[in-house]
């Protein structure tokens, strides 16, 4: 029982800290907490649930006879091929949902990222429950906790990971084959990269050097992605927010702040003070949401819903400009234009911004 309960907490315990670390990175705009929730349970249960079901039925025909052992093919049968199309597929359906129920709530390739690494955490956290409880002794526990906590922490969040930026991008995507063929190339890259660990993993010894290997570079991948989608949306986020600034809707220093990843971040408050970043939080969050609602318009057109969210959003984010606790204290002087970044679709920089009268 001791055993059990050890497997329980060292099975759920890290997959729920990367979790939060990865919801943390996005800093504009944070997907809803009850359905990153959701993300992350459909990976520990019907994922998983469904997995075994389907898996124990594929494998049926080619298990050996009561009291032969399972040959290596019949192994790498299961976990090369059986494993990573069921477990892949049954995830990826639980991104599909969400992208579909919830389109709202996915603006970014980000989004897409971060939904697909929740369902793998989810899934990884029962998958190491089923591990752990298996072990003989408390040695043989620690040791596989080691592995599958660290080694291969990030393991099923950087499968789903895939299939999620495969559904983000053809979400985003103006032309109607893209849509389809960039989910399907997302999850078929899912499925083909955890059939390539497993088959390393399955063979062991010096193998497990390859699936180290593999992993190191998915993570890699993983960070990669992260860094430069903030920096992408750092950077459309400056340039939706420009022509507010010129029309007088806000500062151009609230405009920066607004983008900045520092200043949407808790640490902020060690150069600003917990006061002053709790005053500020609703303007830059309205601000970022004001300018994720420009760029819907942007890459998804314009309807009624979208124009009315826009206008709101507008008023609200000139009101709270106004009550900035640095403009009140004359830290923030009007005048002041905001940069034109560099669009990563413009060869040139957009025009400079008009200056005008903040009322």
């Amino acid at each position: 029982m001791t055993l059990f309960l050890a497997s329980v907490v060292l099975g759920i315990v890290p997959m729920v800290i990367y979790a939060l670390i990865v919801w943390r990175l996005d800093r504009w705009e944070k997907e809803p907490f009850p359905l990153m929730l959701a993300a992350f349970c459909w990976g520990a249960i019907p994922s998983v649930l469904f997995a075994i079901i389907a898996q124990n039925v594929l494998s049926f025909p080619v298990l050996p006879a009561e009291g032969e052992p399972v040959s290596i093919m019949t192994e790498l049968y299961q976990a090369s091929l059986v494993a990573p199309v069921t477990e892949e597929l049954l995830k990826g359906l639980g991104v599909w949902l969400i992208l579909v129920l919830f389109r709202k709530e996915v603006d970014s390739i980000l989004d897409g990222l971060i939904y697909g690494s929740m369902v793998g955490f989810g899934f990884s956290a029962i998958e190491n429950i089923l591990y752990f409880s298996g072990q003989p002794d408390a040695a043989s526990l620690m040791l596989l906790f080691f592995m599958r906590a660290f080694i291969f922490g990030m393991l099923h969040a950087l499968f789903t990971g895939l299939t999620g930026v495969g559904f983000a991008l053809g979400k985003f995507s103006g032309r109607p084959a893209m849509k389809i063929l960039w989910p399907l190339l997302g999850l078929s890259l899912a499925i083909f990269t955890h059939a390539l660990h497993n088959y390393f993993a399955t063979l062991g010894g010096e193998n497990i050097a390859y699936a180290v290997l593999g992993i190191s570079l998915g993570t890699i991948w993983f960070a990669v992605t992260v860094v430069v989608c903030l920096i992408h949306e750092n950077r459309w986020i400056r340039i939706q927010l420009s022509s507010e600034v010129a029309d007088g809707v806000l500062y151009a220093e609230q405009a920066l702040d607004a983008a900045a990843f520092w200043t949407r971040s808790s640490l902020s408050v060690f150069n600003q003070g917990f006061k002053t970043v709790f005053q500020r939080k609703r303007l830059l969050h309205q601000a970022t949401e004001l300018a994720y609602k420009k760029q819907r318009i942007l890459n998804l057109g314009s309807n009624p819903e979208r124009e009315d969210d826009v206008i709101k959003l507008r008023e609200d984010v000139r009101r709270l400009s106004r009550l900035d606790p640095l403009v009140i204290s004359g830290t923030i002087q009007p005048g002041r234009l905001l940069p034109p970044p560099l669009p990563p679709v413009r060869i040139l920089p957009p025009p400079i911004p008009r200056s005008g009268p903040l009322i």
